[in-house]
């Protein structure tokens, strides 16, 4: 596999300026600014995570997703999924292939948060979000085993959304068969799950309480999306097939953005978090100018 970051293809759309950063990968996901001042992703068939750092692409983490050798169970999609900050500078890692929620520390030491429910081990988590108080929601759906689908008698009868906090992992929801992107509100009352089967074109939207309980369930918009983030006005931004497609708090259409590939994940990063960071099957892409904040 060759890979190699690229400055010169940059195209202006309207106020807007994107950039292709990186490409030569497998399938790239889970975007995740570091506070040090770079980027990490995911290339989940890999089984690597990347950093791109002053346009440079090097190797972070091998075996992100799977320490072990045997697949059968498994689809190619072994590696790491989603990645997150928590609050004490570890990385939170979505593991497919070991099943788990796993943190890397600053020295390099990986500890695994957690890899089961009621005595089974997770299907494949695939995305989280970290609360501002550190809980970890994150949704597991069976992308990461074989043939992508339940296998009841070895891993979870459901697919499931979950909360993690200090080593108790609460079933949340099963209403998605494919739960994927997660994200919070800005005031973190609202907890957004999206579905990217085409058989399942949903968006659900959560009330959550602190501790953790759903108040009130409802879909939020009839739409598919892998990833999906809030901005400080809590329009939503989804990673779909017809590009980036930004939504209103009220789940109105505001704009869409078409990329050169379909887009995985997203994420906030660069100076004061205002690029938009976009994973896109073999390539990563940087959005500059784009609805600024005193725009919306």
């Amino acid at each position: 596999m060759t890979f190699h970051s690229i400055a010169q293809e940059t195209i202006a759309v309207d106020e807007c300026i994107i950039q292709k950063i990186a490409t030569g990968f497998e399938f790239t996901e889970g975007p995740c600014w570091h506070p040090d001042g770079y980027l990490l992703f995911s290339d989940i068939p890999a089984n690597k995570i990347y950093k791109f750092s002053s346009g440079k692409v090097e190797v972070f983490l091998d075996n992100s997703g799977m320490i072990f050798s045997d697949s059968s169970l498994l689809s190619d999609q072994v590696g790491s999924n989603g990645i997150a900050m928590d609050l004490d500078g570890n990385i939170v890692i979505c593991q497919h292939g070991n099943h788990a929620i796993a943190a890397l520390d600053r020295f390099g030491h990986i500890s695994i948060l957690a890899n089961e429910y009621e005595g089974k081990p997770f299907n494949s988590p695939n995305d989280l979000i970290v609360r501002s108080d550190g809980s970890i929601f994150f949704t597991d759906p069976p992308y990461g085993l074989k043939e992508q689908v339940l296998n009841s008698s070895a891993f979870q009868p459901h697919s499931g959304v979950y909360l993690y906090n200090e080593g108790t992992v609460k079933l949340l929801s099963t209403r998605l068969r494919y739960p994927n992107g997660v994200c919070l509100s800005m005031e973190e009352k609202r907890l957004f799950v999206s579905s990217n089967h085409p058989d399942e074109p949903e968006l659900w939207q959560f009330r959550i309480s602190r501790d953790g309980h759903i108040l009130d369930q409802e879909i939020f918009v009839h739409r598919n999306a892998d990833g999906i983030l809030c901005d400080i006005h809590d329009n939503l931004y989804l990673a779909t097939h017809e590009g980036v497609v930004i939504l209103s708090s009220a789940g109105e259409h505001i704009a869409s953005i078409t990329l050169d590939e379909i887009p995985s994940n997203l994420c906030w990063g660069g100076r004061d978090h205002a690029v938009l960071y976009v994973t896109a099957r073999t390539s990563v892409y940087s959005i500059e100018n784009l609805w600024k904040p005193n725009k919306l």
